[in-house]
């Protein structure tokens, strides 16, 4: 009876060859690119809230996964659809800011009795920018070069 000696590299090689196939982009997730950008409102930067991108149907957009981005500080953004920073669909896309000017759980606190009346903070920007269907902001996300300046007017 003859008997083999496995070489301790080839265990090694096992569990890198079972996952030769994870990993990868996943072919059934639409094409995403890099979103960076600024917002303002009369000339200052936006430093709460939100930037939504909406992709318009037909326009690259068929799979409709909206993409979002929190606004810093400096009003700066990076935009997010499946894992954090990783973009949005490339395509057309509604953009709606979402900014209120007063913290909710200042304006909710609770009342003697217990009840709290729950009160939406007012937007901090103009309520044309809240909804996709109104807001008039529209870009379209290439494959590179994604860095938007986004303006608010009122």
């Amino acid at each position: 009876m003859q008997v083999r000696v496995v070489r301790p590299w080839l265990w090694a090689l096992v569990p890198m060859l079972m996952l030769g196939g994870c990993g990868g982009a996943d072919k059934d997730m639409p094409p995403l690119a890099k979103v960076t950008g600024k917002v303002t409102y009369k000339g200052k930067p936006v430093t709460s809230g939100s930037v939504i991108f909406t992709p318009i149907a037909g326009k690259g957009g068929e799979t409709g996964q909206v993409a979002t981005g929190q606004l810093e500080s400096d009003g700066s953004f990076t935009l997010t659809t499946f894992n954090t920073g990783d973009g949005a669909i490339i395509g057309q896309h509604n953009v709606t800011v979402e900014s209120r000017g007063e913290d909710i759980n200042t304006l909710n606190q609770p009342r003697a009795d217990g009840t709290i009346a729950y009160v939406l903070p007012k937007p901090a920007v103009p309520k044309k920018y809240l909804t996709p269907t109104k807001s008039p902001l529209k870009y379209t996300v290439t494959p590179e070069g994604n860095q938007f300046e986004i303006e608010l007017k009122d």
